[in-house]
């Protein structure tokens, strides 16, 4: 028990930026990462270690805010505050830069920012988005490039907003 709360401690905040990134809301991402030690804490044993213990714990979040997702057909970015919600939650640990970095990202539609996310973040290919996403390879390569063109758009012009 007290090495799973070590575990817990040393990978929280991560886990829980990953869910903030993926649903762009706070009260959902501390839902997604409670969820996501929960599930961690009953498939321990089936962990074989041949990987990260990280690794394993972030494929668990993303399969919980996806499994989350694919339940509602609404995008989870909703709301009026979620930039304010994404800098309250970001505030004590990220620079004015990263903070900005992490609102353009929520600011991405849905499938886009998904992929951007699982790609560029945490090193998934595009086959393996494809079979996590339910799409095409070759749509998750064009929702990566439709990302990173918005991405540097939005950093450009911060007033636009996404298409």
């Amino acid at each position: 028990m007290s090495a799973f709360e070590i575990l817990y401690r040393h990978h929280s905040n991560q886990i829980f930026l990953l869910c903030l990134r993926m649903s762009g809301c706070r009260t959902h991402a501390e839902d997604f990462m409670q969820e996501t030690f929960i599930k961690a804490w009953q498939a321990l044993a089936s962990f074989k270690g041949d990987s990260q213990f990280s690794t394993w714990l972030h494929r668990i979040a993303v399969n919980t805010v996806l499994a989350d997702k694919r339940k509602s057909t609404l995008d989870l970015v909703q709301g009026h505050d979620w930039e304010r919600e994404v800098e309250q939650s970001l505030s004590a640990t990220h620079n004015s830069a990263q903070i900005d970095l992490e609102k353009t990202i929520v600011q991405l539609p849905a499938q886009a920012r998904h992929v951007l996310v699982l790609h560029d973040l945490m090193g998934m290919t595009h086959q393996e988005i494809s079979q996590q996403l339910d799409i095409a390879a070759g749509t998750s390569k064009a929702h990566l490039n439709r990302a990173r063109t918005l991405m540097r758009d939005l950093l450009n012009n911060p007033s636009e907003k996404p298409v």
